[in-house]
Parts: C-alpha cells; sequence; structure tokens
C-alpha cells in the first residue's frame, strides 16, 4: 500500500512540475511567507501571471498557527502582522 502512494505522490509532482515548469511566468516568489504572499498579490494584482514556491506543507510564514505539540497550538509570530499597515491588510 505504501508503495502505490508513494508512486502516486511521485507520479502527482511530475505532473505539477512539469504544468508548472512549461507555464511562462512573468514573477516566480520564492517562499509562501506572509512577505511573499503580499508581494504575489500585488504583482498579480498588477496583471502579472505570478507563481509562489513554497517548500512547507504550509503557508504563511510568521502568520501561520501551527499544532506543534498535539492538543497544543502555537502562532509562530502572529503578533507581528499588528505592524502591517491597514491598506496591506485589506
Amino acid at each position: 500500500m505504501r508503495g502505490q502512494y508513494r508512486r502516486l505522490i511521485r507520479s502527482a509532482k511530475s505532473t505539477w512540475t512539469n504544468e508548472i515548469g512549461q507555464k511562462k511566468w512573468d514573477a516566480l516568489i520564492i517562499g509562501g511567507g506572509h512577505n511573499g504572499l503580499i508581494a504575489a498579490a500585488y504583482l498579480a494584482r498588477s496583471g502579472l501571471s505570478v507563481a509562489v514556491l513554497e517548500r512547507r506543507h504550509i503557508i504563511g510564514g510568521a502568520a501561520v498557527t501551527e499544532e506543534l505539540i498535539p492538543g497544543f497550538k502555537f502562532s509562530r509570530c502572529s503578533y507581528l502582522q499588528s505592524l502591517l499597515r491597514p491598506d496591506i491588510i485589506k
């Protein structure tokens, strides 16, 4: 069963990689943290085609709340988000 699951994931990754690699992007954002997502949003809003690449299983950077210990959720640095300008939050 595990082998079938791994093959399925490899196949999906391969298909996705081929599709993403063949498209012409105006901008590639490396890192799906809060700064990368804001930059991507500004670029996309201006009409550019943007891809955001993130190595982790979750996006959001410092704005993420994760369950690091079973049953306990931690905010990585979300208090920093209160420092964002209101026009960016909108």
